[in-house]
Parts: structure tokens; sequence; C-alpha cells
């Protein structure tokens, strides 16, 4: 089971800091954009802070902001690999600006990521299926890290896994070893985790307990 540690944070230092205790423990890191309207919270927001970044991991970035459509090419433009895009702030899953983003993607060689709220029914957006080769299930409410695993996006996984047997599936939040073997026999390919890995004296051990 492949791990990508998520980091939520206020501040560039602190990303940066996080960035360092991992390392190359994984081969993916995930940094979490929100921007106190979609979500709660605000965090940390400068994609160009990563032009000055020193580092192997793989970085994707996870857009929980409205509006996401005027900030993906400059995400997309920066030294991430992929970038997660919720479908919730578009206004219709027929619009036109699932597209767009897709195309700017391809421009800097980059993947989109479609992210779903646990509300959110994938079956409505079944068209965008056929622009990427993975998506991201929240199994939290989108903005703060510590939440309890939200067991309703067991049935999101199983059925989407029926649906679509190639299409990569990563969950994010609240996920710790006692919900590993259920996601895995949902049909998970990669657990986003934040707070069960740095909450953890042992980073290395936390990362290892998970992809057992």
């Amino acid at each position: 089971m492949e791990v990508i540690p998520a980091i939520l944070e206020n501040s560039w230092a602190e990303v940066e800091k996080k960035l360092k205790l991992i390392g190359n423990r994984t081969d993916w890191i995930q940094l979490d954009v929100s921007d106190g309207q979609f979500t709660p919270n605000i965090t940390w927001a400068k994609s160009q802070d990563l032009f000055s970044l020193r580092t192997d991991l793989k970085i994707e970035a996870h857009l929980m902001i409205n509006g996401p459509w005027l900030k993906a090419e400059e995400w997309l433009a920066s030294p991430v690999k992929r970038i997660v895009v919720q479908v919730e702030p578009f206004a219709s899953p027929e619009s036109v600006r699932f597209g767009e983003i897709i195309n700017t993607a391809k421009k800097y060689g980059k993947e989109v990521v479609w992210g779903f709220k646990i509300e959110t029914p994938w079956q409505d957006y079944k068209e965008l299926f056929q622009s990427v080769s993975r998506v991201l299930f929240l199994s939290v409410n989108p903005g703060y890290q510590g939440q309890e695993f939200d067991r309703r996006v067991i049935d999101k996984i199983v059925s989407l896994r029926q649906t679509y047997p190639h299409i990569k599936i990563e969950v994010d939040g609240g996920i710790n070893p006692d919900v590993i073997s259920d996601l895995k026999n949902a049909g998970v390919n990669a657990l986003v985790v934040g707070s069960y890995i740095f909450n953890s004296p042992d980073y290395k051990q936390a990362i290892a307990a998970l992809e057992a």
C-alpha cells in the first residue's frame, strides 16, 4: 500500500520542516492548500515557495479552495507533479472548466486528480473519469487534520473499484492501522495520512505500519 504523508501548515517554514522530517521515507508527499472558504481554515498557499525547494520527493498539491480553475495553472506551473482538485466548487458536472484544467495540465506535462467529499456521489461525475487515472476520496471533512475516519467512504471505494478497475484510488483523512485492512480489501491504492505520521515519535515506524 502506497503511503503519502500529508502536510497541512500555516507557514512555509513549517511545511519545509515537515518535508525534511519525511526525507526519503516515501516517494510522494501531499501539500494541503486551504483558502478559508471551501474549508474553515487557511493554510500556507504560495506555490512560488516550491521553486526554492531541494527535495527528491514528488509533490501533489491538494487544492481545497473555491474557484480552483483560477489557481490551477499557477500550481501546475510550479514543481508539483500533480494537483488534486475538488469537484464541489464547480457549477455542475458538465462545467467546461474541468476540461480547461485537464488541458492546462497537459500543457505542463502534469497530472490532475479529482477529489470528492464524503457527501459527493462520484456517479454524478462519470464523464470526468475519462480524463484522469486517479481520484481522491476524502474520509473526513476537509480542512483539519486529526479527525475520525468516516467509514461511509468504504462503500464509495467499493462501488468505484467495481465500475472502474483501472482507476487508482487515494483516501485522505483519519487513517490509522486499524482501518488499513478494510481499505485494502475495498480496493484502495494509496493512503494520504497526516496526523498519524506526524504525531508519532517515529515517522519511519509509523509509515511502515501503514504500508504493511
